[in-house]
């Protein structure tokens, strides 16, 4: 899969990395990963990188995605998620925004990690290296769903 995530902090924290091209059925397999990971505390929050994706999920199925934490509001666990996303993945993202809100999360889409990391109350300089580290796998080994 395109994305690697990690749990920190007890599973108050995730870490995601998306990078090359994403299907939308990835991204459905990600947000279900996502609803049924024990180790992701209910109320965390997130923070996505995926500035370096390109997702070929379109503006009207973009619903699918937030319509799976509606028929799963008792699995859901994350709180909060500051997006960073690229050019070409706004409009799609913004959408996702809107929609994700409606179901409860606080979903802000970002163009720096700094500002990102401040919203979320995470220190930036951690954030980053465990970016980097996320990176490393996905270089290294080939992306992963989730590094131990």
């Amino acid at each position: 899969m395109p994305v690697t995530y990690v749990v920190l902090n007890e599973g108050s924290l995730v870490l995601e990395l998306w990078t090359g091209v994403v299907s939308h059925e990835e991204i459905l397999t990600h947000e279900r990963q996502h609803l049924s990971d024990a180790s992701i505390a209910r109320g965390a929050s997130v923070l996505v990188d995926a500035t370096g994706a390109s997702f070929e999920t379109s503006m009207e199925e973009v619903h699918e995605v937030t319509d799976l934490y509606r028929r799963s509001i008792e699995k859901l666990r994350v709180g909060k998620a500051a997006l960073l996303v690229n050019e070409s993945t706004y409009d799609r993202a913004r959408v996702y925004e809107k929609q994700a809100i409606d179901h409860g999360l606080r979903v802000i889409l970002f163009n720096s990690l700094d500002v990102a990391s401040a919203w979320l109350g995470v220190d930036v300089t951690r954030a980053r290296e465990a970016f980097e580290k996320l990176r490393s796998c996905v270089s290294g080994e080939g992306a992963v769903s989730r590094p131990t």
